[in-house]
């Protein structure tokens, strides 16, 4: 498992994100929510667009192999191998439209389902493959190799992960480590990165909704929003904890609903 930095774990380092919002109109908090769901659609379906592609060239690279080597009947073994890559690639593109499928109809976030937390986030790699691309971040792993099994919506956890990888990736990380763990009562999603870090005026505020440092640069401020709503719909709560250079936000989930 991770070895956490002793800079985050020393007493009078560690902050709880909490955010408050200020007064709003009766509908304006309906709003918010409206525009956070359109946002991880938009989200979903830019990264399904990108995802997509890949397997759908690979199978019609490998049908049109397929077809040529119908030809010489003596080369079964490589036509096996090139229908079974056709059959995992249209698997990977069936799994990619079934979360957003799912996404679209559902009416929230709210816990849908038993998943195990490794399977819950996986996807968030697809989900955030163009822009971790895009910036050349990689992205490191430490599973749980017992991960517990929750009542979780996997879509949304996976859709909240990925808008955490985007972020970092946004704010000039190139390394990304990703560790699912156990620990007493919680489940946790950890997350460290290299970029620039939170500012102390800024951290308090990070997870409002359409608050960015990067207007200008046509962000929106709605990312860690919604995955901060996803995680609060599982019961569950976010503790970050930056410094210059470095990094750390966990994802806390209740193994049993007992309150915060």
């Amino acid at each position: 498992m991770m070895t956490h930095d002793s800079r985050f774990d020393a007493p009078g380092r560690s902050h709880e994100t909490t955010s408050s919002t200020p007064s709003l109109a009766p509908l304006e908090p309906e709003r918010i929510q409206q525009c956070e769901r359109l946002f991880g659609l938009g989200a979903l379906a830019t990264g399904l667009l990108h995802e997509l592609n890949n397997p759908l060239n690979a199978i019609l690279m490998n049908a049109e192999l397929g077809l040529l080597r119908l030809q010489k009947i003596s080369d079964q073994d490589e036509l096996m191998h090139i229908l079974q890559k056709i059959s995992q690639e249209a698997k990977h593109g069936g799994l990619l439209t079934r979360h957003v499928a799912e996404f679209a109809k559902a009416g929230n976030y709210a816990p849908n389902g038993s998943a195990d937390l490794n399977s819950a986030v996986m996807p968030a790699r697809a989900l955030a493959h163009s822009v971790l691309r895009r910036n050349a971040v990689q992205l490191e792993w430490e599973l749980d190799p017992e991960p517990p099994t929750l009542n979780l919506n996997a879509t949304a956890i996976a859709l909240a992960t990925a808008h955490l990888f985007q972020n970092a990736a946004e704010a000039g990380a190139s390394q990304v480590r990703l560790t699912t763990g156990n620990h007493g009562r919680w489940a946790t999603i950890s997350m460290v990165d290299n970029g620039a870090g939170i500012t102390p005026g800024n951290l308090p505020m990070i997870f409002e909704p359409f608050f960015t440092t990067r207007q200008a640069q046509g962000h929106v401020g709605l990312g860690l929003s919604l995955a901060r709503r996803i995680v609060a719909d599982h019961g569950g709560k976010i503790d970050v904890h930056s410094l210059p250079g470095e990094t750390r936000l966990v994802i806390y989930f209740p193994l049993e609903r007992n309150p915060i």
